[in-house]
């Protein structure tokens, strides 16, 4: 779950003047209503020309199994589509990627699919740099989760495969709040409201058992991960057409003062949005009770957290419920050497059995909602996953709206620095606010 920064001058400036002769596009018939379109095997051989053609696909991989899970995904699809090989570039993640992603994209010297955060699809939608692949998705918008759908849509058009996705809930040192007597909620109706939220990390403290009751992995570049507690006050960043800031109302201020309340009270100052604290250490050390983290960091907790026992329980409400939107889609540019081919490796990606086996190798949550089954995910305690599963099926669709538009990426440096002042300058949650909402329409009228 990460966020870029957008196309910097000079490598726009060359992107657009590629795209000035015109995007690739395909028009096909639209997919069956079970599966995304496209063919495996020896039935698409036509469509490569009858001869092997070779894809590269750019990605990266980070914790818990992904590195393997796409490579069973590859294997199984060389497996199955003989005449397309597949060479996969491993690559480190960050905005690195991106920058070189983008880079080849406006040199015509493109990959033929990329892995790509739903966050970051805004910033190459805008340039029409991908490829439009709604024939895919055509006909079986009810299978998938509808926040990630509306984050790889631009113009009424889909230009990425939502491939999975993550989110944020609550893990707790259990060992505390045994304890204390408390009892997380189990079931989604009965989340914390964020004053037992607070009233849990102020006994922990009070008790003496951790120095801070709250660590949050949020930092800058991620402070895209505060706005599940705008929507969780019925609060919004943005105006529904998203052409203005909308934070000068009162659910907006209440969001900022609690935001500013949880830090000041119950977290540590290096665990800003610019600190340097690890929150991963504030709580696998006991220093901190509860953490707001995502599911893809439970195999790091199962391995170190060794002197405590620790559980998952659901995002705070308020006055509705709200996480995260993580996850990525894969995407194709928009002058691709291969894009049938492309094409092929996306619907393979997205048919059921394949994402499944790719979501539990990776511990992820996937992008359809239409799966069948247990996920048989390899964790101790794989129950875990159920909270995250339910907890994605919270993310606003007005959040994905926001946080893939173009110019997210300002936006979110700009909420970022909002954020620094008010936990760090003690600024007040109003002024905060006001300042800040300035600031975006500044943005957006650039």
């Amino acid at each position: 779950m990460h966020l870029g920064k957008k196309l910097p001058g000079l490598i726009l400036a060359m992107l657009l003047v590629v795209l000035a002769a015109g995007c690739a596009t395909t028009n096909k018939e639209p997919a069956s209503p079970a599966e995304p379109s496209g063919t495996s095997g020896n039935e698409g051989a036509a469509q490569t020309g009858g001869e092997q053609v070779t894809i590269e696909f750019v990605y990266w991989a980070g914790a818990g199994g992904e590195e393997k899970a796409f490579e069973n995904l590859i294997a199984e699809f060389e497996a199955q589509n003989p005449d397309i090989k597949v060479n996969a570039n491993l690559q480190p993640s960050g905005d690195d990627f991106h920058t070189r992603i983008q880079t080849r994209i406006a040199g015509n010297e493109a990959p033929d699919v990329f892995r790509l955060q739903y966050q970051r699809m805004g910033n190459y939608t805008s340039a029409n740099a991908l490829l439009d692949v709604t024939d895919l998705i055509a006909g079986q918008e009810g299978n998938f989760n509808p926040s990630l759908l509306r984050a790889v849509t631009s113009e009424g058009k889909y230009f990425g495969m939502p491939h999975h996705t993550d989110t944020l809930a609550v893990f707790y040192n259990k060992t505390y709040l045994d304890q204390l007597g408390i009892t997380p909620p189990v079931d989604l109706q009965d989340a914390w409201t964020w004053e037992e939220f607070l009233d849990a990390a102020k006994k922990i403290q009070d008790a003496g058992l951790a120095e801070y009751g709250i660590a949050f992995n949020w930092k800058a570049g991620s402070a895209y991960r505060s706005l599940p507690f705008l929507f969780q006050n019925n609060a919004t960043l943005l105006t529904d057409d998203l052409s203005q800031g909308n934070l000068n109302t009162p659910e907006a201020v209440e969001s900022f003062a609690f935001l500013q309340r949880m830090f000041k009270d119950h977290m540590s100052p290096g665990n800003s949005m610019m600190g340097s604290d690890d929150f991963n250490l504030l709580f696998t050390t006991g220093r901190a009770g509860m953490l707001i983290n995502g599911n893809w960091m439970i195999p790091r907790y199962e391995q170190e957290m060794k002197d405590y026992e620790w559980g998952v329980t659901y995002m705070p409400v308020q006055r509705s419920a709200a996480s995260d939107m993580g996850g990525n889609a894969l995407a194709i540019p928009y002058n691709t050497k291969h894009p049938e081919a492309a094409k092929r490796f996306l619907a393979f990606a997205a048919e059921k059995e394949n994402m499944k086996k790719f979501v539990e190798q990776g511990l992820f949550i996937p992008a359809r909602t239409d799966i069948d089954g247990d996920f048989n995910y390899t964790l101790e305690n794989p129950e875990f996953m159920r909270f995250f599963i339910e907890q994605a099926g919270t993310v606003p669709p007005a959040l994905a709206d926001t946080v893939t538009m173009g110019k997210f990426a300002s936006i979110n440096r700009a909420l970022g620095d909002a954020l620094e002042e008010l936990f760090m300058l003690g600024k007040d949650p109003k002024d905060a606010a006001s300042a800040l909402n300035e600031e975006i329409n500044k943005i957006l009228k650039e």
